[in-house]
C-alpha cells in the first residue's frame, strides 16, 4: 500500500499514501479533468522477473507464484539497471514482485530506496479468472483494443485501468518534490502505465504492448491527464449495462 507498509520516515521524503483506495470514475474524472500537474518524478516501471507460470506458458494473473532459477539471474542482472539509488520502490501485493525487488538490492549490498519497499495491491496483476493455469493463447477480444471484455470471474483492463488512475492520482497529489521512483509490477499494469503517461490514444497499440520479464521502462511523470485511450462513452455504455443487470436481477428476484 502507498504509504500503510511505508510508515516510517525519511527527512528526505514525507511519509507516502496512507491508503490504497480504488476511487470512483466520477472522481477519478473530475481530478483529471483539467489535469494534475507537479514536480517532475522519474519513473522506472519494472515487470517482474521470470515465474514458474512464465517458464510453463501459463496464463498467470493474481495467482502467486515463485520466480524460476531463470528469474532469479534475471533479477541479479536488473541489479545493475536500476537507478544507483531513488527514493522509493512499489510492488505489487503478489510475491514475485517483492521478490524480484529483493534479490536485485541483495545483489547490490545495499538498498535500493531510502524508503522501505511499498506493497500496494492497485499494482497487482488483473484476476483472470477462469483464464488463470491455462495455457497463454491469442484473445481476439485484446487484438481489437476492447477495454471491457473481462473473461469468467475475471477483471477487465478498464477494472486494471480503475486501479492504477487511483494509485497515480495519490502519487501526483502526494509528492510534490522532484522524486524518483521504481513501480515493480506486471505486464497488464505495465501496459497502462505506460499507455497513461505517455498519452497514447489507441487501446490497440497500449493493449498490444510488449515488456519481458525483468524488462524495465523509463517514464517522466509531471502531468496526469485523463488517459486519451480510454474513451468516456465506454464507461457510460458500461455503467448503462450495469444498471439494466442489476435491475433485471432485482426484477427477477421478485419472482
Amino acid at each position: 500500500m502507498i504509504g500503510t507498509i511505508c510508515k516510517q520516515q525519511h527527512e528526505a521524503i514525507e511519509t507516502a499514501h496512507p491508503r490504497s483506495n480504488v476511487y470512483s470514475w466520477d472522481y477519478l474524472a473530475t481530478q483529471l479533468a483539467a489535469g494534475l500537474t507537479g514536480p517532475r518524478i522519474d519513473l522506472r516501471i519494472v515487470r517482474h522477473a521470470e515465474s514458474v507460470a512464465n517458464a510453463r506458458g501459463l496464463v498467470t494473473g493474481q495467482s502467486d507464484v515463485a520466480l524460476t532459477f531463470r528469474g532469479y539471474m534475471q533479477a541479479l542482472a536488473l541489479a545493475f539497471r536500476l537507478p544507483r539509488t531513488c527514493d522509493v520502490v512499489w510492488v505489487s501485493s503478489l510475491r514475485r514482485t517483492h521478490r524480484t525487488i529483493q534479490v536485485a538490492e541483495a545483489f547490490r549490498f545495499e538498498r535500493i530506496s531510502r524508503l522501505p519497499v511499498c506493497a500496494d495491491p492497485r499494482l497487482d496483476e488483473r484476476a483472470l479468472g477462469d483464464l488463470e493455469g491455462t495455457p497463454r493463447r491469442s484473445i481476439g477480444a485484446y487484438a481489437r483494443g476492447d477495454l471491457t471484455y473481462a473473461p469468467n470471474h475475471g477483471e477487465s483492463y478498464l477494472d486494471l485501468a480503475r486501479r492504477l488512475l487511483s494509485f497515480l492520482v495519490d502519487l501526483r497529489l502526494h509528492f510534490q518534490r522532484e522524486t524518483c521512483a521504481i513501480v515493480t509490477t506486471h505486464v497488464g499494469p505495465m501496459r497502462l502505465l505506460v499507455g497513461i503517461i505517455e498519452g497514447f490514444d489507441d487501446p490497440r497499440t497500449v493493449l498490444a504492448l510488449k515488456f519481458s520479464n525483468a524488462a524495465t521502462h523509463s517514464c517522466i511523470l509531471r502531468d496526469l491527464r485523463w488517459p486519451a485511450f480510454i474513451r468516456k462513452e465506454v464507461l457510460f455504455d458500461r455503467r448503462d449495462r450495469a444498471m439494466e443487470a442489476s435491475a433485471g436481477t432485482s426484477n427477477n428476484s421478485q419472482v
